[in-house]
């Protein structure tokens, strides 16, 4: 096989952009499948290509070795484009775009937000992760939370993250209205979160749901429909240390503010309460003015009536006496 010619058709996935000795490593993808194989294209025809083109090409297969993994994989070396052509969506991508349409007009919940909210009440957030059966990723995560670790009750359900009914029997099983998170590392195997029926499970939970699989250069279709999602199980425990942090910083910004504005309000208070004395201290004397006024006022008049009415007592006395007199004087003259 690696000594002989091939005609290969495919849709081109651009890698990284990196110019590895004037090649470049990028992907081929099958047409009706997500089977993939590494493409190494020459410099000049990669510049001929565009992420997503239907291509034709010829190409001869070579090897590579990948000590990491411990495996040998297969590359398809391109000799020369024969075509290229713009794909058309086929059913699979259609229904794939639709769920993550739908995704987006049900609305994507707020992870920190929800975390926050818990940690503000003193409460201890709630997550369920789902791993792999022999993952030891649970140690990474928590290696990230470092301190943070308390404010977290943290339950790994081990599941085997290969088969899908498995996978979609957990999440409905573990939806409790929480935080749900599915998490693995990267490797082979990736293609399997784009399957439609683990999205439809997904897009029907009740929790906020997570994801944290594969790498920088996996984006599967789960991860899209995702409420929040991460590149590595490492970056979900940073994250995680990292809201507790922040949540702590605000709530202590949060208690002074409330303090400074209590004691702002409360001076504001005290101050309207002082004037509002004044106020009225200043309007009582000014009653008080004002009532002694009319006091003075009603005695000089009671004493102007006093004395009219002595003036006229005595004007009465005296008429009365010289009426007196008259009678006297009528009396003893009709006597004799």
């Amino acid at each position: 096989m690696l000594n002989q010619i091939y005609h290969v058709k495919g849709i081109y996935k651009a890698g990284k952009g990196v110019n590895y000795n004037g090649v470049y490593y990028d992907t081929l993808k099958d047409e009706y499948s997500d089977t993939t194989i590494a493409l190494i294209l020459p410099a000049a025809l990669r510049l001929k290509v565009r992420d997503g083109q239907l291509i034709e090409a010829t190409a001869f297969f070579n090897k590579r070795q990948q000590p990491a993994g411990a495996r040998i994989e297969l590359t398809l070396n391109v000799t020369e484009l024969i075509s290229r052509q713009e794909k058309v969506v086929d059913e699979k991508e259609q229904r794939a775009l639709e769920l993550i349409q739908r995704k987006a007009h049900a609305g994507y919940k707020d992870l920190e937000a929800a975390i926050k909210r818990e940690l503000y009440i003193q409460q201890p957030v709630r997550i369920a992760i789902l791993i792999g059966q022999g993952a030891i990723i649970d140690k990474d995560i928590m290696h990230q939370l470092r301190d943070a670790a308390p404010a977290y009750h943290i339950d790994f359900i081990r599941i085997k993250l290969s088969q899908p009914t498995e996978i979609m029997s957990k999440l409905r099983e573990y939806d409790r209205g929480e935080i749900l998170i599915l998490s693995r590392g990267g490797g082979e195997n990736i293609q399997l979160f784009n399957n439609i029926d683990i999205v439809k499970v997904a897009l029907g939970l009740r929790s906020i749901f997570v994801t944290a699989i594969g790498d920088s250069d996996d984006e599967p279709l789960l991860q899209k429909v995702a409420d929040k999602a991460f590149i590595t199980p490492s970056s979900l425990g940073q994250f995680l240390y990292d809201t507790y942090v922040n949540s702590l910083e605000e709530t202590s910004n949060s208690k002074a503010r409330l303090i400074t504005d209590i004691t702002r309000q409360v001076e504001l208070n005290v101050q309207h309460k002082i004037n509002d004395l004044n106020t009225k201290l200043a309007d009582s004397a000014t009653q008080l003015q004002e009532a002694r006024a009319n006091a003075e006022n009603q005695k000089m008049h009671l004493m102007t009536m006093l004395a009219n009415e002595k003036a006229k007592g005595k004007k009465r006395t005296v008429v009365y006496i010289i009426v007196v007199i008259l009678l006297l004087i009528l009396f003893f003259m009709t006597r004799k």
